[in-house]
């Protein structure tokens, strides 16, 4: 190109951001009263080259024939602009699509952002604003005046970050391990930026291309299990780390307090999979198998703290064979007598004998005529043996009446 040839300009009529190739038909050559501005230096710019029969491709140049005074920032913007570009005509070939085009929402030539247009693209009755940020990291403000117009300008719009797969939006980590369709696979991790996280909390979406795969994110808080009552999480076999410690995911967008976000490489020809929808929706289906593992996961965790418990813990006595010990005797059943129960009977109580006379002699002691102290009852009366049963009486022969003794004497008579 030509020392002084730009591509690109502001056009303060339309308000948004002109590239030379797409054509410049209605467009007024020459200075169009100051109606082009250099994007970099901000000089007001001529646009030649667009008569008919000219030699060469229509271009932007300054006054005097001279270059941009910035054009290190000018390289820049024009690398960045084609980027925009390739993502608006890779959008352009997606099935579904009903108007593509580029725009600057919230771009003031007096105030300028210095972001490249977005591509805004409509899908039947959705409205998806694109954007392709460059690889030097934007201001937290500069992306919320972005996002703030394409609220204004476009009410109801999907706001669509695509980044670039670089350090400076891409802070990889090392990769996550999860359980998909039967088997162990391996995830791309990244830790989110500032900027990352003012989009996702404005309601955007976060993405990164790579080609002609797109990079969709979920959330990852990791936490470890709590322990629980009759569970054991030490000394399992064969398990190298603790398995206490684990993760749950966040989806269909990370949650604000994730700690890392996993990635799903999808198609980027599987955006517009459903007809007049832009939606990751291969992404989402990944997602869920990988919610579903994680509760498959967490339960076996559970069990298997409990089995282990268990196998080292000795059984408990069942309940049977511990009788409880209470104070209140047990209920007698029917016709059960005990020990207690039993009134022994009454032994024959001998006369007393005599008090034997004290001695006239004796002197009378004087502990007999001090008070003797009377010992209480005791709160249970002593245990009396039970006396043995009496023995049977013999058998009496029964004396005979008078008659019958009147009887016998007069047959003796006889």
């Amino acid at each position: 190109m030509i020392r002084g040839m730009g591509r690109s300009a502001w056009d303060t009529e339309s308000r948004k951001v002109i590239w030379v190739d797409d054509g410049a038909e209605g467009l007024p050559p020459g200075m169009a009263e100051g109606r082009y501005l250099c994007r970099a230096c901000r000089e007001k710019l001529i646009l030649k080259g667009t008569r008919i029969g000219s030699k060469v491709q229509p271009y932007f140049a300054h006054r005097g024939g001279a270059g941009c005074s910035r054009s290190e920032k000018e390289a820049l913007l024009d690398a960045a602009d084609e980027v925009v570009i390739r993502l608006r005509e890779q959008i352009r070939a997606l099935p579904g699509v009903t108007g593509c085009t580029t725009a600057s929402p919230g771009e003031d030539h007096m105030d300028p952002a210095l972001m490249p247009p977005a591509v805004l693209a409509r899908f039947g009755t959705t409205t998806v604003v694109i954007e392709a940020p460059p690889a030097t990291p934007l201001g937290t403000e500069t992306i919320r005046r972005r996002i703030q117009a394409v609220r204004d300008e476009h009410a109801g719009a999907q706001h669509v970050w695509f980044l670039k797969r670089d350090f400076g939006q891409f802070h990889r980590l090392a990769p996550q391990p999860v359980w998909l369709r039967g088997k162990n696979t391996l995830h791309e991790q990244v830790a989110p930026n500032e900027q990352q996280l003012v989009i996702l909390a404005a309601g955007g979406h976060v993405y990164w291309l790579d080609g002609k795969a797109v990079l969709v994110p979920y959330g990852i808080r990791r936490f470890p299990h709590p322990v629980q009552r009759d569970q054991d999480w030490t000394n399992w076999r064969r398990w190298k780390s603790d398995p206490r410690d684990d993760w749950r995911i966040s989806k269909p967008r990370p949650a604000p307090d994730a700690h890392t976000w996993g990635l799903v490489p999808i198609a980027f020809s599987s955006l517009t999979r459903t007809r007049g929808t832009f939606r990751p929706a291969d992404a989402y289906q990944v997602m869920d198998e990988l919610y579903a593992a994680q509760e498959s996961r967490f339960n076996w965790r559970n069990q298997h703290a409990r089995e282990v418990y268990a196998a080292a813990t000795p059984p408990a006595r069942a309940e049977s064979d511990a009788k409880p010990v209470t104070d209140a005797p047990e209920p007698l059943e029917s016709g059960q007598i005990t020990d207690d129960a039993i009134v022994p009977p009454l032994l024959p109580q001998e006369p007393e004998a005599e008090m034997p006379t004290r001695a006239a002699s004796e002197p009378e002691s004087d502990v007999g005529s001090a008070e003797v102290e009377i010992p209480a009852p005791p709160a249970h009366p002593p245990y009396v043996p039970r006396a043995p049963a009496p023995a049977p009486p013999a058998a009496q022969v029964a004396t005979p009446r008078l008659w019958q003794r009147l009887l016998r004497f007069t047959r003796r008579d006889d």
